[in-house]
Formats: structure tokens, sequence, C-alpha cells
């Protein structure tokens, strides 16, 4: 027996099959195929168990790995506020008012396995920043596991997930069985061994508005409150950094008048006031649609420009 399918059915054993084959994506006949040699791994299997364990493929490929010690959460365990937006309005457009565009919540992570052995989260969202603070409160003054999650279930808005990490990431995936709702939200995860603060990241959802579509957005966990206005809160969730460079534009603009209304040629001489409007107009429209179709965002990243912003921020917030 190979190195590979010594580890696999160690990691097997630990975990199940199933479970390897959810984190990884690959069927669980795959799995099983692999650990009796019946078929060889591809190179995108060993990818996501990389990126599902955290694990060294050379130490997995060529040496018998020790792989009963368990990723330890310890860092993780806390309750965290949650800011996030407001995702009723429709196609993503917001209120003048911060207090209908902000929204808050508490997720707690807590020191108990669920039947996966994954580490549990209890998850409350609400609609008042007053509302998430007092219960981060009452979160952090609880003693046990068990207090935790009956502050949570006192809630009509209550969901239970698990985390999992690996040495980019962090994952929350959580439920809510009433509303049948889901949420997943992917964090980055820092390189250290001390406390995790929180962070900035993003959450895939269900809008809520009057179409209850797929939506992706910013959000950040915190175990402080962040000791900033909702309106400084609010642009640090939009991270957007819409710069574009109008010189060419411009300057093809500016040519283009001198052409029709300066300069006396064979094109301005015989041109009437209104093509030459009509022509300028063209040119900008022109302009317009490269600048605005070169800038849409396809996709957002968090950076880590974005991550160490928001850090200093929690860094400098408020226990409670």
């Amino acid at each position: 027996m190979s190195n590979f399918q010594k580890n696999l059915k160690v990691l097997a054993n630990k975990y199940t099959q199933k479970y390897i084959a959810e984190r990884t994506g690959f069927s669980q006949s795959s799995i099983n195929n692999y650990i009796t040699k019946s078929s060889e791994p591809s190179i995108q299997f060993l990818i996501a168990l990389k990126n599902a364990f955290g694990i060294c493929l050379d130490d997995f490929l060529f040496s018998d790995i020790d792989v009963e010690n368990e990723i330890s959460y310890d860092r993780f365990i806390g309750n965290y506020i949650v800011y996030y937006y407001n995702n009723n309005s429709y196609k993503g457009e917001v209120h003048v008012n911060l207090s209908n565009t902000l929204n808050y919540g508490v997720i707690s992570i807590v020191k108990e396995r669920d039947l996966d052995k994954n580490v549990v989260v209890y998850g409350t969202f609400l609609r008042s920043r007053v509302d998430a603070v007092k219960l981060l409160k009452e979160l952090n003054a609880a003693e046990h596991r068990r207090e935790i999650l009956e502050i949570h279930e006192k809630s009509n808005n209550f969901y239970k997930g698990a985390i999992l990490s690996t040495d980019q990431s962090i994952f929350i995936d959580l439920y809510n069985s009433v509303n049948e709702d889901k949420t997943f939200m992917i964090f980055n995860n820092p390189p250290s061994v001390s406390e995790y603060l929180g962070g900035v990241g993003t959450i895939n959802t269900v809008a809520r508005g009057r179409e209850h579509n797929p939506c992706v957005q910013f959000m950040i966990i915190s175990k402080k409150i962040l000791d900033k206005p909702d309106g400084e809160i609010y642009e640090c969730l939009k991270f957007d950094d819409f710069r574009v460079n109008f010189d060419y534009a411009i300057k093809d603009i500016i040519e283009l008048f001198k052409r029709l209304f300066v300069d006396k040629n064979e094109i301005s001489t015989s041109l009437t006031e209104n093509q030459k409007m009509a022509i300028v107009q063209n040119k900008l429209e022109y302009h317009f649609n490269e600048i605005l179709e070169a800038n849409v965002f396809r996709f957002a990243k968090v950076s880590n420009k974005e991550d160490d912003m928001i850090y200093k921020l929690i860094r400098e917030g408020v226990d409670v």
C-alpha cells in the first residue's frame, strides 16, 4: 500500500469517506477507489484535499503522516458582532438613511463539535445595532455553551452551523431551519496562532426583499465593537475604488472640438451646427461607454489592503 493510500485511509477513518467527499467535492465512491487503488487520484483531487484539510502534499504522498491531532479552533472560539448591508432593496440599491442600509448580528463559535466533527457556530441576525451590542454583551457574560445556545434560540432569526479553516481561509456555514435559509461566509485566515479578533470577508445568502434571489456582499465580524459611526462602516463595506483615467478621452474630445469649431477646414465648414453637435455627442457616448465598461465590477476580492484596514479598526474597537 502506498503512502498516499495509507494516509487517505487514516484520514477517512478519522473523518469518514463521506466527510472527505463533501469537503473536497469528489464523490464518496471516488474516495473509496483511491483508498483501494481501483483508480489513481487526479491533481484536482490532491489540490482539493490540501485546501480542505490544510495538509502538505509532499508529506501526504511520500511519508506516513500523523492526522490524529485535530486542528485546534481555540483561537476562533468566542462571540463576534456582524456588520453587513440590508439586502432587501431591489438590485442592490441602498437607502440614504444608513439605519436602513446597515444590518447587524452576532455569531458564536463554541467548544462543541457536531456529528461530522465540525466546530459548531450559532448565529442571530438583527436590524438594530443597539440590539446587536446588547446581545453580544449577554453572550460574553454567558459561562457555558448551553447558555450561549439558549440565548441565540430566543431569537426568531436563529442560525446554526459549523466553521472550517485551512491555512488560507475560514469558512462558516449557517442554516436557519424555520426559514429554510442558508448562509456561507468566507474570510482570510491570518498566518498567526494568536487569538482571532475578526476580519472582513464575503457572505453568500438569499436576499429578503420582494425577490428572494441569491445575493453576495462584503461583511465584517469582530469580537470588539467598531468605534466608528455607521457612515464609516458603510463606506468600509463598499470597497469600491472607482478610479478612471480620463486623459486620453479628454485629449480626443479637445482635438475633435478644434477640428469642428476652431480650425477652418473642409469638414468644419461643410457641417451644420446640429451635425457637429451630433458628432460630439457620439464621441462623448463612445468614451463614457468605454470607461464604464472597463470599470464594471465583474467580481470583487477581499485583498490584504482591505483586510489590514478592517483589522486595524477591530484592534481599536471597544470590548464589551
